[in-house]
């Protein structure tokens, strides 16, 4: 369900217009109605939103409000965690090779210039 869907739903049952909402919150009909309709309206006007339609800012968003404190919560975490982990690996692994490269490209360089000597 969209923004402007929400909204609109809320107005309806407490009797109320778009037109007296966009006065209460002190913007124009058609800016406050694009920015429903394209979802880009800002934080501040969602809290201006949510106290004069007297609802929780939350009622606005379709996602399920996660605590920071739970078990799913702290499998994300340590799931990135681990995937921190492996690319420090990496990068550690990364590191030495690209030494081990520059030796020998150093110790082709003492044999190029050893052959040449000799020639």
């Amino acid at each position: 369900m969209g923004l402007k869907s929400i909204v609109d739903e809320i107005l309806t049952e407490n009797g109320r217009s778009m037109t007296w909402l966009s006065q209460e919150m002190g913007k124009t009909f058609d800016g406050l109605k694009l920015s429903l309709v394209r979802e880009s309206i800002k934080y501040k006007d969602i809290i201006t939103l949510s106290k004069v339609l007297n609802v929780p800012p939350a009622t606005f968003f379709q996602t399920i409000a996660i605590p920071y404190n739970n078990e799913l919560t702290e499998s994300l975490v340590g799931d990135q965690k681990g995937e921190y982990t492996d690319l420090k690996n990496n990068l550690k692994n990364c590191k030495q090779m690209l030494t081990a490269l520059k030796d020998q490209i150093k110790d082709k360089d003492k044999i190029i210039s050893l052959l040449s000597k000799e020639n």
